[in-house]
């Protein structure tokens, strides 16, 4: 066992872009109510973001030890960094924090907590290992409800999904959580084109991209007032996704095409959900722009 092993196996500092969804989805689901936004709370979605995540990273190696062992030498459980038994250590570990926090928020945000907690067994133990779209979508859910754990614990779960509830006048939270789930659909699909090493140049591969992109980037963009009849220009998250696209210049628009080759997908993934926190972060400040 070595500390780069285990850096290695748990990806640590991709563990932010999780905390920041749950953390975000806290602020904008409690704005404009400041005075009432509780440090203990957020400390605790951290926690439970956190170990989600740690959880998700460890099992999805120990998932793939057999085909890493033909495929991927260089992953800490065949180079022997980290052996399993200290991988499953690390994944009770990660299940303790991620379950001890959660419990100590609202019995909603338990609830989608243990949601995303068995989200994250699917895809790691059958969806990834499936077709591409069925794994993008099961993603999606994970950081979908890792995001609503965050809106559960400030405002409780939603006891309807209505249009009205996602459409362009609807809370911002709703499409902060679409957004996310659009966006992770689409780097997940960036994700399994550089594992699988093959194009995503098929038409439903086409279709499915540029339907979550478009649909991502509306739900970023649009913000009408509910109250009153006003359109608001959403500086921030329109900057987001402009440094989004700038990332990897003409990568969004070449994505469904075969010029491109699978591990020219694969260096853009970790930018991408390094994004996600800039994304998040333009939510916030927006959402305080628009209620000043």
């Amino acid at each position: 066992m070595s500390a780069r092993g285990i850096y290695r196996i748990l990806r640590l500092p991709l563990f932010t872009t999780a905390v920041a969804d749950a953390v975000a989805g806290y602020f904008v689901a409690r704005l404009p109510d400041l005075d009432r936004i509780e440090p203990y709370r957020v400390l605790l979605l951290a926690g439970v973001s956190t170990g989600l995540y740690l959880f998700g990273m460890v099992e999805n190696d120990l998932a793939d030890l057999r085909r890493d062992r033909r495929l991927a030498p260089d992953r800490p459980l065949i180079r022997s960094e980290v052996s399993v038994a200290t991988a499953v250590v690390l994944l009770v570990l990660a299940v303790i924090l991620a379950g001890g926090c959660a419990v100590g928020l609202s019995a909603g945000a338990l609830v989608l907590a243990i949601g995303a907690f068995a989200a994250i067994n699917l895809y790691n133990l059958a969806a990834k290992h499936g077709p591409a779209p069925v794994a993008m979508v099961m993603m999606g859910l994970c950081r979908l409800l890792n995001f609503g754990v965050g809106v559960a614990a400030a405002r409780g779960v939603p006891h309807a999904i209505t249009p009205d509830l996602i459409g362009p006048a609807g809370p911002l939270w709703a499409r902060h959580g679409l957004a996310i789930f659009f966006a992770t659909f689409v780097v997940t699909g960036y994700s399994i084109a550089a594992r699988r090493e093959n194009t995503v140049s098929s038409r439903p591969w086409s279709a499915a991209f540029f339907a979550a992109a478009v649909a991502g980037f509306a739900m970023i963009a649009v913000q009408v007032g509910a109250d009153v009849n006003w359109f608001h220009a959403p500086v921030a998250r329109v900057f987001a996704v402009l440094l989004l696209a700038a990332l990897w210049p003409g990568g969004l628009w070449s994505a469904a095409g075969a010029a491109r080759r699978p591990e020219q997908y694969g260096r853009f993934v970790p930018r991408m959900l390094y994004w996600f926190i800039v994304m998040d972060a333009a939510f916030v400040l927006d959402h305080i722009l628009i209620v000043m």
